[in-house]
């Protein structure tokens, strides 16, 4: 896993402390989508929310 997916990773933990794996997906490495240059990070929290955070997002922390 490259460093921008761990750190999207890592924003989405220290915001939401446990997320899990959208719906099918197995694995929160599964759960990137990459559209041109930007790559985003889909996960659930534990009231079954689904998030999505944006490598875009990295410019402001």
């Amino acid at each position: 896993m490259n460093q921008i997916k761990k750190k999207l990773i890592e924003i989405a933990t220290k915001k939401h402390e446990k997320i899990y794996p959208c719906v099918s997906r197995g694995s929160l490495d599964e759960c990137f989508t990459v559209e041109g240059d930007r790559i985003m990070f889909w996960y659930n929290t534990e009231d079954h929310s689904t998030h999505l955070i944006t490598a875009s997002d990295l410019r402001d922390r």
